[in-house]
């Protein structure tokens, strides 16, 4: 099994926060309290493996981004129905 389209594309979002902050997968790991091949893992398409809500919240804080940004690459209010839908979708 692998992640859906929509679990890349959060992903993908918070790999471009990393490189445009200039941080290492090893930095991010230290940041989200995670072992250094954990980030390598999860960016990949390979793997199942993805962020829990607990790190899009520590990656939404150190980045100074919302979670709803990292959800849609949008800086857009959302009500809280949408949110906690868009949660769901990328928990599944």
């Amino acid at each position: 099994m692998t992640k859906t389209d929509f679990q890349n594309e959060v992903v993908n979002r918070i790999r471009q926060l990393r490189v445009d902050h200039d941080v290492s997968q090893i930095g991010l790991a230290n940041i989200i309290d995670v072992s250094n091949g954990q980030i390598g893992n999860i960016e990949s398409l390979k793997f199942q493996h993805k962020y829990t809500l607990k790190h899009l919240d520590m990656i939404a804080k150190y980045f100074n981004v919302s979670i709803i940004y990292l959800l849609t690459g949008k800086n857009e209010a959302i009500d809280i129905d949408n949110l906690i839908q868009l949660l769901i979708k990328y928990d599944e």
